[in-house]
């Protein structure tokens, strides 16, 4: 990034802030904010000149925050969204943090739900979680991951292979079939 001078980043700050669409990338602007906040002492100062809230300021310095590896992906807009910014640096580890990025910025939706359900299940392996978003449609489907165990994972694994079918396939497969079973028993009990 060029020098920053105060009517540098001023002009940032509202040309990126005050618009419905950025041209500027959430790195930049979260660097004009730190600069901004050093010049003038505060979020709450910053907040004051450009009519803004400290609260905003402070969600958008949290880029600055997170990993260097994870600051490119915003730099270069594969990441894009304050929202995430907030979900990732919620996570308790620059590895965790470097791990739910690249899935997100790897993942066919930019839906803020389906990143908090990323970051949410945080403890699965990274490459599982990956192939789970990329598998799915990208239009009007909701992704969910599924929290299985290594025997499990690996079991799920071994059918779909026997049934020549994908993972992903098996899964919704059997969620299909769990949820027509409940509907049976309920329907069966009187809907209760």
């Amino acid at each position: 990034m060029k020098k920053l001078d105060e009517n540098m980043a001023l002009a940032i700050v509202f040309a990126n802030t005050h618009r419905k669409k950025r041209k500027e990338n959430l790195l930049t602007i979260a660097e004009a904010f730190e600069y901004l906040t050093k010049l003038y002492g505060s979020r709450e100062a910053v907040a004051k000149k450009v009519g803004l809230s400290a609260e905003m300021i402070r969600e958008f310095l949290t880029v600055l925050k997170l990993p260097q590896k994870v600051q490119r992906l915003f730099f270069h807009r594969q990441l894009d969204n304050v929202d995430v910014a907030k979900e990732l640096s919620a996570l308790n580890s620059p590895a965790k943090q470097i791990a739910a990025a690249k899935v997100i910025a790897d993942s066919l939706s930019k839906d803020v739900r389906d990143i908090k359900r990323l970051v949410k299940r945080e403890n699965i392996p990274v490459e599982n979680a990956k192939k789970a978003v990329s598998d799915a449609k990208p239009k009007g489907l909701h992704v969910f991951i599924i929290d299985f165990d290594d025997e499990m994972y690996r079991a799920i694994m071994r059918q779909a292979k026997i049934l020549k079918t994908k993972a992903v396939e098996l899964v919704r497969e059997i969620v299909i079939d769990w949820l027509k079973h409940k509907a049976r028993i309920k329907e069966k009990h009187g809907g209760h």
